[in-house]
């Protein structure tokens, strides 16, 4: 591979002004990359397509999912499956929430990761639900054409949320020791307003309420979005002695590095867990995505002491994911429901004592 003009490795597959990754993929192929296709495309050497083979100059990749180039006949279809939702029969659901306890209560390290739809029931939309979801925010904000999509700005709709029916389960789980660590890709900050403190917490794509000093890394919480075009606020660091560093928000962007503190916490504890619970998740944003995806791997097919319950990752979700085949158990279900019936299923046993405590003011 040559190197790039600026010193930075050139990527295998196109490096290819009018990639928005040019010269950013690093020593990785941009495979998966629509920009790259489409520039592939402009050159007269269409993709094959990853269902029937046709070199279709008016074909698509899947950024989000299978990172696959498709013909426009074959995405059409794909398109469809897609964003299909799933919903358990109310029995399955009930077998299902049973299940999920008695892996919670059996584990020694469980670990939750979270996407948005854990905050769709306080009012902020997701990303990818489809045109026909059954989410009262709607279709997600990326399914939609630019001129439907509801005017506002989603940071507007994160600051007016409380913590939702999931957010309170969560934290009430980690207050009786059952949940661990959570890692998330949420910027609402809504686990912490929950009350699950900073250190147990591994915010993958930053906070609107947090800056992180440039120099130091220390982050330093506010009670207001900092969250801006800008990126840097003026203000300095005060947490670190002679730092004085300059802070910025903690809000990833697309292109951006991950925050190294959080993302080798989140790492740390997945090592560390025989449960992951990712939920409200359709775990495709890569790096965070590959987090579940490793613990899956890890203990597919592995059992507790005595074989009593599984190990492994458990996703609640309303559309398929990449994970679901090698996932310990998939409940298609709303998150909320699922989490407040697990909960209450713990606390009868008495697992969870004094079952989900509420939030002040809820």
């Amino acid at each position: 591979t040559p190197p790039h003009p600026l010193g930075i490795m050139a990527c295998r597959q196109c490096c290819a002004t009018g990639c928005r990754y040019h010269g950013r993929h690093g020593d990785r192929s941009c495979r998966g990359c629509n920009d790259a296709a489409q520039a592939a495309i402009r050159a007269g050497r269409p993709p094959a397509c990853a269902e029937c083979g046709h070199r279709d100059p008016e074909g698509w990749v899947d950024e989000t999912q299978t990172k696959q180039f498709y013909c426009k006949a074959c995405w059409a279809g794909y398109q469809g499956d897609r964003l299909k939702e799933f919903f358990d029969e109310p029995a399955v659901v009930e077998a299902k929430c049973i299940e999920l306890a008695d892996m919670i209560a059996a584990s020694k390290h469980c670990i939750a990761f979270t996407g948005a739809g854990v905050s769709t029931g306080t009012g902020v939309p997701d990303f990818r639900s489809g045109h026909n979801t059954v989410l009262p925010t709607g279709p997600g904000l990326w399914e939609l054409p630019k001129n439907e999509r509801r005017k506002g700005n989603l940071l507007d709709d994160c600051v007016k949320a409380a913590p939702g029916r999931t957010h309170v389960v969560m934290a009430s789980l980690w207050r009786a020791g059952l949940l661990k660590h959570v890692i998330s890709q949420n910027v609402d900050g809504l686990h912490h307003r929950s009350g699950i403190p900073f250190k147990n917490l591994s915010e993958l794509h930053g906070n609107l309420y947090v800056e992180r000093c440039d120099h130091c890394g220390a982050e330093h919480e506010r009670d207001f979005n900092v969250i801006s075009s800008e990126r840097y606020s003026g203000r300095r660091c005060e947490l670190t002695p002679g730092c004085n560093g300059p802070l910025r928000d903690s809000g990833i962007r697309f292109g951006d590095d991950l925050p190294q503190q959080h993302l080798q916490k989140a790492w740390a504890e997945a090592e560390n867990a025989d449960l992951c619970l990712a939920l409200g998740s359709s775990i495709t944003v890569t790096p965070a995505s590959e987090i579940p995806a490793w613990v899956a791997r890890r203990h597919k097919g592995k059992r507790g002491p005595g074989g009593s319950t599984k190990r492994g990752l458990v996703i609640v979700n309303l559309q398929a994911t990449p994970c679901d085949t090698d996932a310990a158990l998939r409940i298609n279900g709303m998150v909320d429901d699922v989490m407040e019936r697990v909960a209450a299923i713990l606390t009868e046993r008495g697992v969870l004592p004094g079952g989900v405590r509420q939030l002040q003011g809820a």
